[in-house]
């Protein structure tokens, strides 16, 4: 460029104005400190700086350029005569007292002097912050999305409806069996389609082309011969004129979510098999609403033909006998607190039909499902008719009572008889018969007991056991027992040190049926010279009972099922002791009845702790 004051051309007067009305920054900096000889209006906005920096070197002026490389560049196009280009450069500024970063094209061009010597440089910028910033965040945005859609598996396509050329991600290519490097056409991705699917993924691009949006599930072919699923969704681009340019979109491999579909699909049809077989019903109650969803079966067992809505308190509670129904609810309710019965859903019960008025005998066993903070979301679950099965069950209990009821009486007579004649044989002297008496007579005791446990069951099981509650002092009753069963201890030292007066409102002669049976099983489990412990501890709100012994222990498979009906432990320990199986039942069931609980600690060959809690008064 030629010296800007030569005597030619543009005076220096008229270029100053030609500058300071130019659409872009231009300064004018002189000699090798860059003095500013000139700066235009917005240049000066551009440097954030007033116009008393004229004549001062650019240094002076804009402090904030000290390592940065753009003193370094004026000083290469001061010393060499050659321009220097910069294209969205970053430069640092103060404006305002504002420390900011900037962009800028700009250019260094040098001014020169007849003798061809540079003695200044013209600068002439242009900001583009606003347009690098935008550029920056779109790309961000860009990257951002390109990692999302790789973290989901997704490929990504961009087909031109005019041309017929397609840009995909190597992620497509991958999702078709190919090398991810590889580029493929719209005819190639067409003839990848399963020939099966092929005019329903023709039908869904032409449909597409109408109404805006492209969607398909289908399979494919790899060049291995293994068949794959894939979802595509894409949206399509129309001109003002709505003609259709471009189509944008996705394409995923659902292959396992298919597989997956497709193994629960066999399962459920497989579950509907096996309940339909087994004639079980099905339920699912939307614990927030009290809503329920019974299938067919289900139904069927409260008397209902119509598929009419259903819910828990007119329908399911209403259907029920009345004798069951709030038993059957305490037991849903107990079934929604997670920390007394892990959701688990147990219960037998009668119901009523709607329709029909039959009696029907329904067992239920479900699941609740609970959220994050352990509350009930759903309550699922099976029914079965059990009302044959519990028919015959009560038959056998009424004749299980029968008998047990017939054989009280001769029993009687026969222990009166033993216990005269071995008044006489201790009179007498005859230790033989005195011997054998005492065994008879203990037999008989087992017998009678035996029977009453019968009876117990047979009460229990049909509803009829019935609790005679009253205040008493269970440490007298303790102490009762104790000296009730020391004359059959043999040998065993039974201990028990609480005086203290523990009150309960209970059945007295059940509570007291429980403890002889912990104790008598203590004394048959344990080797003699042992002891047995008896412990009563209470809180604010139960008492507790519990009986140690030093025996032959329990293994933990056994201790899960030992309260249940006929339930015994056979092991080469346990060989040689009688005895069905109601006692520790029965136990259990006056104790639940008692709204109590029962339970055991044991380890096997290291003796067994039972015991039960029951309400204070």
């Amino acid at each position: 460029m030629q010296n800007l004051d030569n005597g030619s051309g543009l005076g220096k007067q008229s270029f100053h104005d030609l500058m300071a009305q130019a659409p872009v920054a231009i300064s004018v900096l002189r000699g090798y400190d860059m003095v500013i000889e000139s700066a235009n209006s917005m240049m000066l906005d551009v440097w954030g700086k007033t116009p008393d920096i004229i004549n001062r070197p650019l240094m002076e002026g804009l402090p904030e350029l000290k390592g940065q490389p753009y003193i370094n560049f004026l000083h290469d196009v001061y010393t060499t005569g050659k321009p220097h280009y910069g294209y969205e450069a970053k430069v640092l500024l103060v404006r305002n007292g504002v420390g900011e970063r900037c962009y800028f094209n700009f250019v260094y061009q040098p001014i020169t002097e007849p003798d061809d010597r540079v003695s200044g440089i013209m600068v002439v910028a242009m900001e583009v912050t606003q347009q690098v910033i935008a550029r920056i965040k779109m790309e961000d945005a860009e990257e951002r999305l390109r990692l999302a859609t790789e973290a989901t598996g997704l490929g990504t396509w961009d087909l031109d409806l005019q041309s017929g050329n397609i840009i995909h991600s190597p992620r497509l290519a991958e999702i078709f069996g190919r090398n991810n490097r590889t580029v493929l056409r719209q005819a190639e991705l067409n003839n990848i389609v399963h020939p099966a699917d092929l005019d329903m993924v023709n039908k869904a691009f032409d449909d597409a082309l109408t109404s805006g949006v492209y969607f398909f599930e289908a399979r494919v072919i790899w060049p291995d011969g293994t068949i794959h699923w894939v979802r595509t969704t894409g949206k399509v681009i129309y001109d003002d004129n709505r003609v259709p340019l471009r189509m944008l979109g996705t394409i995923k491999d659902i292959t396992e979510q298919k597989h997956m579909l497709d193994e629960l699909l066999k399962s459920e049809e497989s579950l509907r098999l096996a309940t339909e077989a087994a004639e079980l019903g099905t339920f699912d109650m939307d614990v927030v609403n009290h809503s329920l969803v019974w299938d067919h079966r289900c139904r069927e067992m409260f008397g209902i033909t119509n598929n009419d809505p259903v819910s828990y308190e007119n329908t399911f509670l209403l259907g029920l006998h009345p004798d069951d129904r709030e038993r059957t609810d305490a037991a849903v309710c107990q079934a929604l607190n997670k920390k007394i019965s892990n959701g688990d859903f147990n219960v037998d019960y009668r119901t009523i039909g709607v329709e029909d008025k039959k009696l029907r005998w329904v067992r239920a066993k479900g699941k609740v499902l609970f959220n994050e903070q352990d509350m009930p979301l759903r309550l699922i679950g099976a029914v079965l008719d059990i009302t044959e099965s519990k028919q015959n069950e009560l038959k056998k209990n009424d004749f299980i009572a029968m008998a047990s009821h017939e054989l009280k009486t001769p029993l009687t007579s026969l222990k009166a008889y033993i216990q005269l004649l071995l008044l006489n044989a201790r009179r007498i002297g005859d230790s033989f018969l005195v011997n054998a008496l005492e065994k008879s007579d203990s037999q008989i005791s087992k017998m009678t007991k035996l029977i009453h446990g019968f009876l117990d069951m047979s009460k229990l099981e049909s509803g009829k056991l019935t609790l005679n509650k009253e205040v008493f002092d269970l440490t007298k009753l303790i102490e009762e027992i104790i000296g009730d069963s020391r004359p059959i201890s043999q040998g065993h030292d039974i201990v028990f040190e609480n005086r203290s007066v523990i009150k309960v409102n209970a059945d007295r002669e059940k509570i007291g049926q429980v403890i002889s049976n912990f104790i008598s099983n203590a004394i048959k489990y344990s080797p003699k010279s042992t002891s047995v412990v008896v412990e009563l501890t209470s809180t604010d709100n139960s008492v507790k009972i519990a009986v140690k012994d030093n025996g032959i222990g329990i293994k933990e498979i056994d201790q899960q099922n030992i309260f249940q009906r006929f339930y015994r432990v056979e092991n080469e320990s346990t060989k040689g002791f009688s005895g069905f199986g109601i006692g520790l039942y029965l136990s259990a069931e006056i104790i639940n009845l008692h709204s109590g609980k029962i339970g055991v600690y044991s380890k096997e060959g290291k003796g067994s702790t039972f015991y039960f809690t029951l309400p204070i008064v």
